[in-house]
């Protein structure tokens, strides 16, 4: 087994078996990590570096405001799809000016994000639990 597989595998293996609402926790914790990347690769001033995890950053953001359904989501859903443009823009910044301010302000965005989807899946895990019982 090549090094890095198993761990490729691994998330291959949870993106696939996770139910839709977990896959949203998935990408905002893949967000999370290609910010660390970012920010490690300022850091060491490897551009190559920076350029790919910050490409791949803003095109998690990108999935995520896809994944919005403005007839479930309504008013909810626009204000997350501007909030991930407003990130997608900070990123810009950060790309262009290797802000570590501006790069931390993103990267604790998406943690609170983080958070807060995990809350939300578990209160509508706990609210379909309380359909079972009645």
């Amino acid at each position: 087994m090549a090094a890095g597989y198993a761990p490729q595998a691994y998330q291959e293996m949870q993106v696939l078996s996770a139910e839709p609402r977990q896959l949203i926790i998935l990408l905002c914790q893949a967000l999370a990590r290609y910010l660390m990347r970012t920010e490690d690769a300022i850091r060491r001033r490897d551009y190559e570096a920076k350029s790919a995890a910050i490409d791949r950053a803003q095109g998690i953001l990108s999935e995520l405001s896809c994944a919005l359904d403005d007839e479930v989501g309504g008013e909810l859903a626009g204000q997350l799809r501007a909030l991930y443009a407003h990130l997608q823009l900070q990123l810009v910044d950060v790309d262009l000016q290797d802000d570590l301010d501006r790069l931390a302000y993103v990267t604790e965005i998406a943690s609170k994000l983080i958070h807060a989807w995990e809350e939300a899946l578990e209160r509508c895990r706990h609210q379909e639990q309380q359909c079972k019982v009645l």
